[in-house]
């Protein structure tokens, strides 16, 4: 009986935890979802559909670089501070740590020093402006360790912390952004992205300096520490979730320069205002990934396979829910919400009512890629990564040269529904077997 109340009181605190984590997060991803819309919708009001081309080409072009420092690091760093934290050991933890936040730094200057000796060939052949080399490889290092310090957040379960640094920097990001669109200073853009950055990572590094202690002192130390062992799991994580995930959200990245290299600024511009919407509506999966994840991460650690199996039956049917609702809503209005950009940009109703399947499957997969990559089937969610760039791939090469802009959509869609079909049938599978063990 005893033993019955004190699980109870477990389940009430989990709940009330999960619950409480999912307010924040969806608060902080709230302004998360605003900045690239708020962005778009300015820069396009204010410069029009071909500067709004230009930035996108830009931004596009530095978060692929990104994304391979950030999954790696970041994805690995968020599961094995969770985990460690979930087994209590601080040795690990600790080491977990330093080489999530100290590696990047060497990495990110060699790609520097990379960007600069070669900076007139890859500005010519990617059509970036000339002059942005130094505000590109800040936009890198910035965009890089906002990322990190954001994924060590949820890894070390510091979520409220996350998401008053988020709003922080958010506010003062939409301000920027209103100010530079306001005096027309167009070759500004780049840099409102920069100060935002900048700023969360300030009140990040603050935030640890003041939490980290107080975290340390809830683990013990584990005489059968060995960093070769962590170093290998970190590794093998990390290659395995980047590969898959650079795979998966690069090819939204490539569509962008694809449309700069064959296409031209204008359709970028109108694809980016139709990208703009969707990424509001990414809202939902980054929150449920970024709850989820960890905690699924942290209860593998514990052993927790019935709660684990709980979790995922009860987000499945809320997120079939949501995102049947939000993409019916979407698809009905599109041409309405397109035109708040500006009369030329409503074109863009075909591309966005294209992509809309590919914004539900996300939102419903969420559970399932979450359950694969917080346990031990990580490898599945990166094989489906692959999957979606290599059929978007060959879908753009059959329909870009007849369909232009319509076909960068159709091969974008095409390939999110056969990648991410793929990962929700392998879940389903490892799901069941799951449950049977347990």
């Amino acid at each position: 009986m005893k033993d019955e109340k004190v699980n109870q009181k477990h389940n009430l605190f989990f709940s009330q935890r999960l619950i409480r984590n999912s307010f924040y997060t969806g608060l902080a991803l709230g302004f998360v979802g605003i900045i690239p819309f708020a962005f778009n919708f300015l820069v396009a009001r204010s410069f029009g559909k071909e500067i709004l081309g230009s930035i996108n080409i830009t931004l596009s072009f530095c978060l692929i670089i990104t994304i391979f420092v950030t999954n790696f690091f970041g994805s690995a760093g968020n599961k094995y501070l969770a985990e460690y934290r979930g087994s209590q050991d601080l040795e690990h933890f600790q080491f977990v740590f330093k080489i999530m936040i100290g590696i990047p730094i060497i990495i990110l200057s060699i790609i520097a020093g990379l960007l600069s000796w070669n900076w007139a060939y890859i500005s010519n052949n990617f059509s970036l402006p000339s002059n942005l080399l130094w505000p590109v490889i800040l936009y890198i290092f910035l965009r890089s360790f906002y990322i990190l310090f954001r994924r060590a957040l949820y890894g070390i379960d510091l979520v409220k912390a996350y998401a008053v640094n988020e709003i922080i920097s958010d506010i003062i990001m939409l301000f920027a952004i209103g100010y530079v669109t306001y005096n027309n200073q167009s070759s500004l853009l780049i840099e409102c992205y920069i100060l935002c950055y900048s700023i969360f990572s300030i009140l990040s590094i603050n935030t640890l300096f003041k939490k980290y202690n107080s975290i340390k002192a809830t683990l013990t130390r584990n005489n059968q520490f060995d960093p070769k062992d962590v170093i290998q799991k970190f590794i093998n994580y990390g290659i395995v979730s980047m590969v898959g995930t650079v795979a998966s959200t690069g090819t939204g990245y490539l569509s962008v320069l694809i449309i700069g290299v064959y296409l031209s600024n204008s359709d970028a511009g109108i694809y980016s205002s139709v990208l703009s919407i969707v990424s509001i509506l990414m809202f939902v999966p980054k929150l449920f990934t970024q709850v989820f994840l960890p905690e699924f991460s942290k209860l593998f650690g514990e052993g927790d396979r019935s709660k684990i199996l709980q979790i995922f039956k009860q987000s499945t049917w809320l997120m079939l829910a949501i995102s049947t609702t939000v993409c019916l809503l979407l698809f009905l209005f599109s041409g309405n919400i397109l035109s708040l950009f500006g009369q030329e940009f409503s074109t863009g109703s075909t591309i966005l009512n294209i992509i809309l399947p590919s914004v539900f499957i996300r939102m419903v997969s969420i559970p399932f890629v979450s359950f694969l990559s917080g346990t031990k089937y990580v490898i599945y969610p990166n094989i489906g990564g692959i999957v979606i760039l290599v059929t978007s791939l060959i879908f753009w090469i059959i329909f870009v040269p007849k369909f232009h802009l319509v076909g960068i959509a159709l091969g974008y869609t095409t390939g999110i529904i056969v990648g991410i079909g793929y990962q929700i049938i392998i879940a389903i599978v490892k799901i069941k077997s799951f449950n049977i063990k347990s």
